[in-house]
Order: C-alpha cells, then structure tokens, then sequence
C-alpha cells in the first residue's frame, strides 16, 4: 500500500475549483437601485441648487446614477421656506401602486440650501440602499492658488438685490366722481423679505354732468414710494403718494385745477411666481387723501371727494436680476448616464 495521507486527491480538487470560481465571485456586481426623481423648489426657494446637485450627490454616494425614468419606485423631494431663514426638504419614496413606503423631513438654518441637498441626497441612499455604509470623499488638502485663479474659482453668491419692473392696471374707486380704471409702471429694488418700490400712475378721466348743457372730466397723475415686507407669497406695503389732479369741462370755468393731490395708505396681497423672471401680484390699497380735493367753478362746489377710496390691481412682474445659484463641482455620473438637464 502507499505511504500517502488518505484525502489528499478531494482536497486539491477543492483549491482548484475555488481558484477557478474566485473570478466569477469577484466579479459579481451588487444590485442597484432604481428610482424615479421629482425634484421641486416652492416659492421663495429659487436660489437653492436645483435637481443637478442633488442627482450628482447621490451618484456619488451610490457609486453610480440611480435615476431611470421608467423606475417602479418614486423618490419626490420638496424644498421650501420655513420661520427665520429655516430651509426645509419634505422627501418620501413611493412604490409602484403609489403608496407612501419611506418619508423624511429635513431642516436648514442659516439659508444653507446647499447643505440640506447634500443632507438630502444622504438620507436617499439610505433610503436606497441601507446595507451601504457611508463613506464620504476625502477632502482635498488646499493648494495655494494667485489671486486671479482663487477669484475664477470662488463661487458665485446670490445677486441681490433683485430689480423687479411691472406693469399694472386697476379699478379704482372713491378718488375721482366715478369708478376709474388706473394704470401703473412699478419699479423695485427686491431683497428676499423686503422691497423698496417706485411707481407712476395715471387714474384715467371719468366724467359727470355738471348741467343739463356741460360735462365736466377729472384725472389723477402721480408717483409713489412703496416699502413693502413679504413673507412667502403674502405681502404688505405702505404708501405715499403725490401728484395733480386735474379738471375740464367744454363751457364750464372751473377753479384750482389743477391742483396738489397727496395721499397714503396701506397695501396687502399675494404674489404668484410663474418662473423665476416672471411673477403676478394681486393687490388692494386703501387710500387716505392728505389734501381736499374738489372740482367746483364760481357759482359753487360741483363735486366733493371723500376721505377715503380704494384701488384693486393685477401687476406682472418681470425680474431683471434673477437670484443666482452658487456654483458647483459636478461629480461624475456613471459611464453611459447622461447628466441632468
């Protein structure tokens, strides 16, 4: 018989088949996750990254882009404003039927919306992915740079102030003898809670019958200053106005006309962003008149205006200066993904 250890035939058999199955072992990719993405910015959170930032962090963390259009699963974040300068992301993962099956709130202080996309984009590949651990980037060690590379290379801040023109019209009532229809250019210099406004308008002439043989017009010209504050959509402002009134009849010689036209008052309403160049703003002013205003000729007082009057207005904003987004490195997406748009 031969001296050789029984087993030793099965045991190299073993090694072979491991070493030759090693390669598949290690090949073997992970599965990856899929999802849909609905990324959107409620007014009042323009300036904040927008869905490139929070797409390019995941695909960091994951290794590779997650998002696919035609994914079972929905990932919808919201970012909006809160209290003070909190920025908030409300998040939640829905299955195929549409149920709610993750949801997350995250908050921001300070205004650091880019903070809470990185914290969002975080909290998705847990949500995708818990097995994973979370292995952020090395910092790179800072390199001494010339002025002229440091300043190419500093990110662009918020441009602020905004510069905001609209055009205005409006049903106005108690300042002239009938109901007017007004027009207005509006000019303001926008900051993210307070505005500092110009405007001129114009109350077209309305006309009452001062006889039975003679009709007299009258019409308002003047512009206004208009500090406004605003929080989220709502808005309230305060007015001064100044400007001439100014009265004609065909045969009639009328008196004091024109003459000094000094009001102010409060304004309240609601802004509607359409994008983030154009707004709409539903308003209502109150107008207390400072001067007396009355149309009358040499045999007597034709028309006393009262003290008070009011104006409903629809005004469209256009913005010339567009807050501006800080400028960010885009980490690179898995070969073959195409990067947002």
């Amino acid at each position: 018989m031969s001296g050789r250890p029984r087993g030793r035939g099965p045991a190299w058999l073993v090694a072979v088949a491991a070493a030759l199955l090693a390669p598949w072992r290690a090949g073997a990719a992970p599965p990856r996750a899929a999802v849909q993405l609905e990324y959107r910015r409620a007014p009042g959170t323009e300036r904040c990254p927008d869905e490139g930032l929070l797409r390019e962090e995941m695909a960091r963390q994951l290794g590779y882009d997650p998002v696919e259009p035609e994914a079972a699963l929905q990932a919808k974040a919201l970012v909006f404003r809160g209290p003070g300068r909190e920025v908030h992301a409300a998040m939640e993962l829905h299955d195929a039927e549409g149920s709610i099956t993750w949801s997350r709130h995250l908050v921001a202080y300070n205004d650091d919306c880019r903070e809470l996309v990185m914290n969002m984009a975080l909290s998705l590949r847990v949500a995708l992915d818990p097995s994973l651990n979370v292995q952020p980037a090395p910092a790179p060690l800072p390199e001494p740079a010339r002025p002229a590379e440091a300043a190419a290379s500093a990110p662009v801040q918020p441009a602020w102030p905004r510069i905001s023109v609209g055009l205005a019209g409006a049903a106005v009532f108690g300042n002239l003898p009938d109901t007017a229809v007004g027009t207005a250019l509006h000019v303001a210099l926008r900051y993210p809670s307070f505005s500092l406004g110009l405007e001129g308008q114009v109350q077209w002439p309305t006309t009452f019958q001062a006889d039975k043989d003679d009709s007299v017009s009258t019409w308002i010209a003047a512009a206004s200053a208009i500090p406004c504050s605003q929080i989220r959509r709502l808005f309230a402002c305060a007015f001064v106005s100044i400007g001439v009134v100014t009265s004609f009849g065909g045969h009639t010689e009328l008196l004091n006309t024109p003459s000094l036209w000094l009001a102010t008052g409060p304004r309240a309403g609601i802004e509607m962003p359409l994008s983030d160049r154009i707004s709409v703003q539903l308003y209502g002013d109150l107008v207390l008149r400072l001067t007396e205003l009355r149309i009358e000729r040499a045999s007597g007082v034709l028309w006393t205006a009262p003290a008070s009057g009011g104006l409903v207005g629809l005004r469209v904003d256009v913005h010339l200066s567009p807050r501006r987004e800080a400028t960010a490195r885009r980490a690179p997406l898995a070969r073959g993904t195409g990067a947002p748009h």
